[in-house]
Parts: structure tokens; sequence; C-alpha cells
């Protein structure tokens, strides 16, 4: 079985259906994101449509997906990730998705993408 890393720019990008729910593939055993991730579904969610009902749309976004906290080891390893051009939360990204040792990253962020392939991470 594959566990996948979902990052938020996928979670965004996959939005649809009648309810605005997040679809994800069925044949990850495990899908697992950051807690950073609900605070950057709920910021987007809220700049594109002030009146949104924001909470239950980030709760359906993250419906299936299991949450790891930003712990000072995501922290330390973030700060250590030697790739040159990342951004501060794309790394606590990257190294959740190190330390989850998941299969997979989905992102549609292509310099994060980068940065995943760089550290031996398959991206999709």
């Amino acid at each position: 079985m594959t566990q996948a890393y979902v990052e938020t720019s996928w979670l965004l990008d996959r939005r649809g259906g009648s309810e605005g729910t997040t679809f994800l593939p069925l044949e990850f055993s495990a899908v697992v994101t950051s807690t950073v991730t609900q605070v950057e579904v709920a910021r987007t969610l809220r700049r594109d449509d002030p009146h949104a009902e924001v909470d239950l749309a980030v709760h359906e976004s993250l419906l299936g997906v299991d949450a790891l906290p930003v712990s000072e080891r995501v922290v330390a390893l973030a700060c250590r990730l030697p790739v040159r051009h990342l951004k501060s939360l794309d790394a606590i990204h990257v190294a959740s998705a190190l330390i989850t040792r998941c299969d997979i990253v989905l992102t549609r962020d292509r310099q994060m993408a980068r940065a995943c392939e760089e550290l031996g991470l398959q991206v999709a």
C-alpha cells in the first residue's frame, strides 16, 4: 500500500464537486499532511470568498487526511533542508513528508516539487 503526503496546493486544486469537497485518490492506504495545511486552506478560502463557510470547507478538504503536528523535530528538519530556494511553509511540508516516510508527495507547487525530487521524494 502507498502512503501519500498531500500539500495545500494539491488540496485546493482538487476542490470540486457539488459541495466543494476534495476527492482523494483511492489507491493510497494513508494520506497525511501537516497541520499547517489547515491554516493555509482556511486563509486561501477566506481570501477568495470572505463570506464562505470556511470552517466547513476546511473540514471537508481534510476529510480522510491525517494531520502531522508541527513538532520540534519537523521544525529542526525544515531548518536543515539543503534545498536553497524553498519557502518556509514549504520547508515544513517537505520536512513533514520526509518524517512520515511517504511514498509520494501530491503537490501543484513547482518549486516544492523540485525540492522534493532533489531530496529523493516521488512527486505527483
